[in-house]
């Protein structure tokens, strides 16, 4: 793949470390859910995607909704006050720990993901918010536990 041109804005949303010229399926995932967290190499994969197959917007969001409602009932009707959250990707609208604190403020939720790009996202755009106190990121491999 040509290397990309992108824009200033673009560039200082990562550390210069990452690689932004060539898509990762995070940002991808990012794109096709309507959100911010992405690049120019991302958008052209996902678009690419979406030529192939057009229901995958659909898809995606459906897929995104499962886990508000996995948490949704266990939280506000059965009792439920801690979760985990495994391979969560990039934050987005109705992450786990806000559904859940919706229906119980005291929840907490433990989200764990082995990409190191994810971590970057979660940790610059859920680190501040009122509930952090019940979240802990963690980077971890199911091939490696100890990791």
């Amino acid at each position: 793949m040509a290397k990309l041109r992108v824009s200033s804005h673009d560039e200082c949303r990562l550390p210069p470390t990452r690689d932004i010229t060539a898509a990762h399926a995070a940002r991808v995932y990012d794109y096709w859910l309507g959100g911010k967290d992405n690049f120019a190499a991302d958008r052209i994969a996902a678009e690419e995607m979406i030529a192939v197959r057009p229901t995958i917007i659909r898809d995606i969001r459906a897929n995104r909704a499962f886990p508000g409602r996995a948490a949704r009932f266990p939280a506000s009707d059965a009792g439920r006050r801690q979760f985990l959250d495994i391979g969560t990707g990039i934050p987005a609208g109705d992450n786990t720990h806000e559904v859940a604190q919706s229906a119980a403020p005291e929840c907490r939720i433990v989200y764990v993901d082995n990409d190191p790009i994810v971590l970057a996202h979660a940790r610059a755009l859920l680190s501040s918010s009122p509930w952090g106190r019940a979240r802990t990121w963690t980077r971890t491999s199911r091939s490696r536990p100890g990791s």
